[in-house]
């Protein structure tokens, strides 16, 4: 059972020490795409990004899943989690304008959340009334896609993987010790 419990935190260990991202910079650009050069969008709050284009959460959601999965290169894609619009204050920025929030999270390791505001269909009819395109420049845009990028520490992950193992320990001598 020691071997099996060695084996276990060894490949622990090892996933969570694998090199992946360590900036948003390093995730690709949407294709077709302007960046945002609004305040907020570039270098007030760190590790976030956003781009206008015409890209819609059916496109963009696998494309920065499978980005992340090649910036990480582990066999597995990352974990897709859907949150409620109104944690997009919380966990892009306040006042982010938001139609879906998807968080891309490799488990006791990093996030990448993707925010996107849709207020067009692909169709391009309105979603709601008053809905306006992006207008950067000369050009048009129907959606816009913020990014921000939770980048884990080392030593955090240190001390959460010494604490699966130190725990799981214990609670395998507690168990031990009620079975007798």
């Amino acid at each position: 059972m020691k071997k099996i419990f060695l084996i276990f935190s060894f490949l622990l260990l090892i996933y969570m020490m694998w090199p992946g991202p360590s900036s948003i910079n390093q995730f690709n650009a949407l294709p077709d795409s302007e960046k945002s050069k609004l305040e907020g969008d570039t270098v007030q709050i760190p590790n976030v990004a956003a781009y206008f284009s015409n890209n819609f959460r059916n496109f963009v959601v696998p494309f920065y899943s499978d980005n992340y999965q090649n910036l990480v290169k582990l066999p597995l894609p990352p974990l897709k989690l859907n949150h409620p619009p109104e944690f997009s204050w919380t966990a892009i920025k306040r006042h982010t304008d938001t139609t879906y929030l998807e968080e891309l999270v490799y488990p006791l390791r990093d996030s990448l959340y993707v925010n996107g505001f849709e207020p067009f269909e692909e169709t391009g009819d309105p979603k709601y009334w008053g809905a306006t395109k992006f207008e950067i420049g000369s050009s048009v845009w129907f959606t816009k896609t913020t990014l921000r990028f939770y980048p884990s520490l080392v030593w955090v992950k240190v001390v959460t993987w010494l604490g699966i193992i130190l725990s799981t320990a214990l609670l395998y001598r507690m168990g031990r010790a009620i079975l007798k």
